[in-house]
């Protein structure tokens, strides 16, 4: 009982001087705002990643906000000065407001629609597979196969191949 007391206690405490530590300040790099912004030299990859050895956008865009962080500007002025410059186009995620919004929403629950849609269509396949039954042929069905079978292999044996 006492250990659990104590783990009870920590937990508390944690949960009060956590909000109290002061936020870190947010350190950006140029390739974590790279990862944010589409290359512009129509390859369509993310600036960090974008490897053409023709592309002469990729390296003076990565210069740029270099620059842009040596000036102190934080990650979302020098994004904001790129979608200026550039258009909406120039963002690897999208904003979700607008248009935009309604594909953020609409593309999970057209997943699960999709889901759901296999399911149902397994499902009655499956039932359908254990409602039917294999009819087992009759005794006179049998009957007329064998003396088929003994009518062909009699023509056979007196014939051979033709």
């Amino acid at each position: 009982m006492s250990i659990k007391k104590l783990f009870i206690t920590l937990i508390l405490i944690s949960l009060v001087i956590l909000p109290a530590t002061p936020a870190m300040a947010e350190q950006h790099t140029v390739s974590d705002i790279a990862d944010q912004i589409i290359c512009q030299c129509g390859c369509g990859m993310v600036l960090s990643s974008c490897t053409h050895t023709e592309c002469s956008v990729g390296g003076p865009m990565e210069a740029l906000i270099g620059e842009k962080l040596a000036q102190n500007e934080s990650g979302e002025e020098i994004i904001q000065f790129f979608v200026a410059q550039y258009g909406e186009q120039v963002l690897a995620e999208p904003p979700k407001q607008g248009f935009n919004l309604v594909l953020w929403v609409l593309t999970p629950i057209a997943i699960l629609v999709g889901g759901v849609v296999i399911y149902l269509a397994v499902k009655t396949w499956v039932q359908r597979g254990r409602q039917s039954s294999i009819s087992a042929r009759s005794e006179e069905e049998d009957e007329e196969y064998h003396k088929r079978l003994e009518k062909e292999l009699e023509e056979f044996s007196e014939g051979g191949f033709r």
